[in-house]
């Protein structure tokens, strides 16, 4: 079959060259099309297009090899208009064309171009559900309002896996899930709002975090009645966070003690499981956000959107909150990426959508000059763009130091990708996974995401999912609009890396112990500059959380914070300390230049003793990470960062320099030790941040208006 395959092929090559030799002595481009009408046993021009977009691999494939394995024509694939469901993943590996050639996948004539990871489903399938014992188990209020359709009958046994995931695990593709008209439904849980508090505390399970790796799950009381509905079911979950603010995770329930009123866990969680009702005193923090829902249950199908799938018979129930024979209801099926990138170079993907998976949508390995411009990514299970990063078939992994790790190291993989003017939402675990350069040697990878506008990337896993997590030398972020996030919109790792022109809003919205732009643990990853900002609303919903516009966590330091505004950004909470820019045992770094508008405080630091910060030089895993990972006593470090001289062996005060601030009813300061200089308090100069008066400002200092026109998305035609 393979052998017909590549005959088959060839004889299309051959029955299109007339038609590509005509076209390259005019241009030097070959085009081919690729239609929902058309078969891959056409040619692939305009009037015999091809049909698949797996296809398009195999012709790079043979004009790869017909050129010794150097294209040396540029190569154009355009889609016609359509939702092309993809069942299987589509890789180009080893495409690198001769120079000044590239190889393009576009849509033709900006016509919508969906690849889709789903399958479709008919609204007319669904029946209104008559099972007397399926009914006996569902609220009264809703027998006669749920539908259900056999999802075997439709050809789909697939339904993915439910497992832990969250905080302390690497993200998997999602379990199947059910979108009608383009929006997210829910898995049938209790409460439908809020969380239930975690009762007495029986055991805590075994703690990972510490060391202890004997995988026992953890047993808790509960202190409500509600469990006695739920006899019947087979596959519970739980979601919430069970230690601390910071921190999510999914655990399956065991089996219920009905008498005892305790669930016993199957995994353990990282931090070992705490009491909200009865916390030792050792366990205050996140204490207001400590509890969980319970969901996968059918019994709690109880208000419309809600689903439940029953993976041993394959029926799907839902309590619909629109007409389904009239709307558009897809599941998610492919894991893999859509499409992969490996060991290549000079490819563009262009005005693309992807859209309805449970993976991502293009993995990158390997691979340089690439840039993806003008796609949407939307719905989701992992991220939409990871370099280096599967999110498929890994082991569980921690740090050296038994803490989650926050990034991989991909020294040299990735250099020069562009990604531009694209919509990333509703993702399930983040949106880009950026790395590019060596951190060991300093050298560039000069990655460039901008233009982007990211929302809704924590649907899944709701903490420690960033809109962008970047990693490695010299990589950009620019003009992009970060909004409604749980968490973190930016997490950041590496040297010399920008971030610049981008508006964040509502970021850290259910958040504890965080920032909308977050560093940490790293004190060889310096040199970052984050300017010309804008940060708005970065609030909690919880007046107890503390959060704030920029954080530079546990000991980080080397990096700059330079004439960004700060409008309603921050929230001491709990922890009193927090501010717009908060510092735990970080210092070492200038924040300057900056506006701080109506915000409960400008600059927050827990300043560590020196005690402390001897103890954590000396602990394995800042060792590893300014001795193995990089050498902060090379010479290319020693040359580009002079302070790293005597990192280990001066102490006494570690101070961050603060200067040339403005703060516009903000107070300056909550806590810390810093070196203040020439900072400035006001109170009426302007009630909103576009009508500042800044004439009356510069009487007491020589500072430029806020370049608000110039922050946030751009359109295409001011590029």
């Amino acid at each position: 079959m393979k052998n017909l395959l590549l005959v088959s092929i060839m004889l299309h090559l051959l029955l299109y060259g007339i038609y590509a030799k005509s076209i390259e002595e005019e241009s030097r481009t070959i085009t081919y099309y690729i239609s929902k009408s058309g078969s891959d046993k056409n040619n692939g021009s305009i009037d015999k297009p091809f049909a698949t977009i797996g296809h398009i691999s195999k012709i790079i494939d043979l004009l790869n090899k017909n050129s010794n394995g150097k294209i040396v024509n540029n190569v154009n694939f355009l889609f016609r208009e359509g939702v092309y469901f993809i069942s299987r993943g589509t890789i180009f590996d080893g495409i690198k064309p001769a120079e000044g050639v590239s190889i393009n996948i576009s849509a033709y004539n900006n016509e919508h171009v969906i690849l889709s990871g789903g399958r479709k489903i008919y609204g007319e399938n669904f029946r209104t559900l008559k099972d007397k014992s399926i009914l006996e188990r569902l609220p009264s209020e809703v027998r006669g309002k749920v539908w259900v359709i056999d999802l075997k009958k439709e050809g789909i046994t697939d339904y993915g896996i439910l497992k832990q995931h969250g905080f302390g695990t690497v993200p998997e593709p999602a379990a199947l899930e059910l979108f009608i008209n383009g929006q997210p439904q829910t898995m049938a849980r209790y409460p439908n709002e809020g969380i239930l508090k975690i009762g007495r505390v029986y055991d805590k399970g075994s703690v990972p975090r510490d060391g202890d790796f004997s995988s026992r799950g953890p047993e808790f009381g509960y202190e409500y009645d509600r469990p006695e509905r739920w006899k019947n079911a087979q596959d519970i979950w739980l979601y919430g966070k069970f230690s601390y603010g910071f921190n999510d995770d999914n655990l399956k329930i065991e089996s219920i003690d009905y008498q005892k009123k305790s669930f016993k866990i199957m995994q353990p969680h990282i931090y070992g499981v705490m009491s909200t009702s009865y916390p030792a005193p050792n366990e205050p923090a996140g204490l207001t956000f400590r509890g969980y829902c319970v969901y996968n249950l059918l019994e709690e199908i109880d208000q419309p959107g809600e689903y439940y799938l029953d993976r041993s018979t394959g029926k799907l129930y839902i309590y619909p909150s629109l007409s389904l024979a009239q709307s558009d209801i897809e599941i998610s099926l492919l894991e893999s990426p859509i499409i992969t990138i490996r060991n290549s170079h000079s490819i563009t993907v262009n005005a693309i959508d992807f859209t309805c998976t449970r993976g991502m949508g293009i993995y990158l390995e390997k691979s340089h000059d690439i840039i993806v411009d003008s796609c949407e990514f939307i719905n989701l299970g992992t991220v939409a763009i990871s370099m280096g990063e599967a999110m498929k078939d890994n082991m569980p992994d921690l740090d050296i130091d038994f803490g989650p790790r926050q990034y991989l190291i991909k020294d040299g993989e990735f250099k020069n990708i562009t990604i531009s003017n694209c919509l990333i939402s509703n993702t399930g675990t983040g949106g880009i996974i950026l790395h590019g350069g060596d951190r060991k040697i300093l050298d560039p990878g000069n990655n460039l995401v901008y233009n982007c506008e990211f929302h809704h990337t924590d649907r899944i896993n709701s903490t420690y999912s960033p809109a962008i997590k970047m990693n490695g030398v010299r990589n950009i972020i620019r003009n992009c609009y970060f909004h409604d996030m749980h968490h973190q919109a930016i997490y950041f790792n590496g040297n010399d890396n920008l971030i610049e022109y981008n508006k964040f809003e509502k970021i850290c919205t259910d958040a504890h112990d965080m920032g909308a732009v977050y560093t940490c643990r790293n004190p060889s990853a310096r040199g970052t500059f984050i300017q010309y900002n804008y940060f708005l609303d970065i609030l909690p919903n919880d007046k107890d959380a503390s959060i704030s516009g920029i954080y530079f966590d546990d000991g980080s330091g080397g990096n700059n914070v330079k004439n960004n505004f700060f409008c309603k950004t921050g929230n001491p909470g709990n922890f009193e300390c927090f501010a717009a820019v908060f510092s735990n045992g970080a210092h070492d770094f200038e924040i300057s230049g900056n506006i701080f508008m109506d915000c409960k405080a400008a600059i927050g630091n827990n300043h560590w003793e020196d005690a402390y910060w001897i103890e954590w030089l000396g602990g394995v895993l800042i060792q590893n990470r300014v001795k193995n990972e990089v050498n902060i006593f090379s010479e290319v470090y020693q040359r580009k960062y002079p302070e790293l001289k005597e990192f280990f062996t001066v102490t006494g005060r570690r101070l961050i320099q603060v200067k040339d601030n403005i703060m516009i009813r903000t107070p300056l300061a909550r806590f810390g030790d810093f070196m203040l200089q020439n900072n400035l308090t006001l109170n009426d100069v302007g009630e909103l941040p576009q009508n500042i008066n800044y004439e009356e400002i510069q009487k007491y200092m020589n500072i430029k208006p806020f370049p608000f026109t110039k922050v946030g998305l751009v359109k295409q035609d001011q590029q």
